[in-house]
């Protein structure tokens, strides 16, 4: 009796392990073909291939593994994280499924869960770059400034030659506002790793925040053969609005290169007669389309006396006399050309009550302060004009 169940026993036993390995066999194969699946990119199909195999081996990591990845490429986070949880309980000391999970949850913009999970993962790994380096731009997209440089410099002591981290720290330093730091960490990472369209778009960035505007151009002209994305959002950063020419010829009689001392009466004879005034109107065109209801609005413009290396000195120099006429701080009104992106200006110049009043057309500034269509506020060193630049300064 007893040899009939040992018998029997050895049969189910065997019939088990037969049905598991069939099991496993055919687990194997819906990998094979979910592979083939997403060598072609056809990522529905491998979906279906990967959930064979895990109907197959519920435990199987790697098919739960490729479904994350596949629903984060498909912007699928919960998906996605359900998937990396499954990968992290079957494999809970893998660096790599932590930092996968992390992932996820920084897609679907749960900082605190990625931060948990990359701090777990660090502790797992402490010479391990990528968890410290991802969970420096956690809080960089969260504004923890002060946390993400730290960590940056914490993989920067493990890591010395990675442009990429050259590259973030280039990043937050844009971010704060310390260009200059920025430049030079974002110059070594294009040392360290020359193809690199990210650090160049950074790049180009601090050297316009810094003024050097040839240097940002430089950068653009890499991008414009490198990444045109990246190009046209330099651009929109590098070349804001600016004030390129005026235009007198239709003023009415105000003449920009005259220059201290002129009477009134010049402008127009009409002005001869005391207590006259007159209204003079003037060109400007932009380089950019400006926002019509930004630059057709008087007070986002200015007419103040010159006093700067640019713009030159009012009188060259000479201090203002009393017969010197009264300049009005801002324009009657405003039109706008948005085809020819051209700007006019009317404003009244009045004469005294003897006749004598002077001016200095030449050194008499207008300035904009407003935005262009796209919203951009317009380069400070572009946004006034006078007879003595004849373009913006």
């Amino acid at each position: 009796m007893s040899q009939i169940f040992d018998q029997s026993s050895d049969a189910i036993f065997a019939g088990a392990l037969a049905a598991q390995s069939q099991r496993s066999t055919l687990a194997q194969y819906a990998l094979q073909q979910a592979a083939k699946y997403m060598q072609s990119k056809n990522n529905d199909a491998a979906i279906k291939e990967f959930k064979k195999a895990l109907a197959f081996d519920p435990e199987n990591d790697t098919a739960h593994t490729y479904l994350g990845n596949i629903y984060l490429q498909q912007n699928k986070t919960k998906e996605a994280i359900k998937e990396f949880k499954e990968s992290v309980r079957l494999q809970p000391l893998s660096v790599n499924s932590l930092v996968n999970l992390g992932n996820a949850y920084v897609q679907d913009k749960n900082y605190l869960e990625a931060e948990k999970s990359f701090k777990s993962a660090a502790r797992m790994d402490p010479l391990n770059p990528v968890p410290d380096y991802t969970l420096g731009h956690v809080y960089l997209n969260t504004d923890r400034l002060n946390e993400a440089e730290a960590q940056f410099k914490k993989v920067e002591k493990i890591t010395p030659r990675d442009g990429n981290v050259f590259y973030s720290l280039g990043m937050l330093y844009n971010k704060q506002g310390k260009h200059e730091e920025a430049a030079k960490n974002l110059e070594k990472a294009l040392v360290l790793k020359p193809k690199f369209p990210a650090a160049n778009y950074e790049l180009g960035v601090a050297y316009n925040a810094m003024g050097e505007k040839d240097k940002a151009q430089e950068q653009l002209s890499v991008l414009n053969s490198t990444d045109y994305n990246l190009a046209q959002d330099l651009k929109y950063v590098i070349n804001k609005p600016r004030i390129v020419t005026m235009d007198t010829s239709k003023s009415g009689g105000f003449a920009e290169l005259l220059g201290p001392g002129t009477p009134l009466w010049a402008l127009d004879p009409s002005l001869m007669e005391p207590d006259s005034s007159k209204e003079f109107s003037i060109s400007f065109t932009f380089t950019e389309k400006m926002d019509i209801a930004s630059v057709t609005n008087p007070l986002n413009w200015s007419i103040t006396r010159a006093n700067s290396a640019e713009g030159g000195y009012y009188n060259n120099t000479m201090p203002v006399s009393s017969k010197e006429v009264a300049i009005p701080r801002f324009p009657l009104s405003v039109t706008y050309n948005y085809e020819t992106k051209e700007a006019t200006i009317k404003f009244r110049l009045s004469q005294n009550a003897d006749g004598t009043a002077t001016i200095d057309p030449k050194h008499l500034v207008f300035g904009f302060k407003g935005k262009d269509a796209s919203g951009r506020e317009m380069d400070s060193s572009g946004d006034e004009i006078n007879g003595y630049s004849l373009t913006g300064f």
